[in-house]
């Protein structure tokens, strides 16, 4: 048998609450019924206790709409199958590019190509890219705020 200790609360506030949930053995219940007896701190905790159970005892979750479950399905499905299909296009894409890339290099590298020709060809290039980043970015930004996604006409 355990013995008798006074309670604790910042170390026995967990037996409590399992006394009252009837998840203590026999030693740890008369150890919990001996604080009952002897202290109007765990009589009153227990009080408080017993009638939060009561209360979330009967609290239920309540059920969305059968439509949310078909929106819902339907979206995990899209989200799923695009984001495969924008991953598989941008590791393609990466991998053409960089080929392209190695390529015009090569080509501007060792052609006899005016300085003035190259040049243009590479401030092209990099303003392509600063365009497609800027559009990408905002269409990112611009899907994660979009209030009225959901709005069904």
């Amino acid at each position: 048998m355990t013995a008798r200790r006074p309670f604790a609360p910042e170390t026995d506030g967990p037996l409590l609450s399992a006394y009252v949930d009837g998840e203590l053995d026999d030693e740890q219940r008369e150890l919990v019924e001996h604080w009952l007896d002897d202290d109007a701190r765990v009589r009153e905790e227990i009080g408080r206790l017993v009638r939060l159970k009561a209360f979330t005892d009967h609290l239920r979750l309540r059920e969305p709409p059968r439509e949310a479950w078909d929106d819902f399905r339907r979206r995990v499905v899209n989200r799923r199958e695009r984001s495969l299909g924008w991953t598989l296009l941008l590791f393609g894409g990466l991998v053409i590019g960089g080929y392209a890339l190695l390529r015009l290099a090569l080509v501007l590298i060792t052609a006899a190509i005016p300085l003035v020709v190259r040049l243009g060809v590479v401030l092209g290039g990099i303003g392509l890219l600063v365009l497609l980043v800027s559009v990408v970015r905002e269409r990112w930004f611009v899907r994660k705020r979009d209030r009225y996604d959901d709005v069904v006409r």
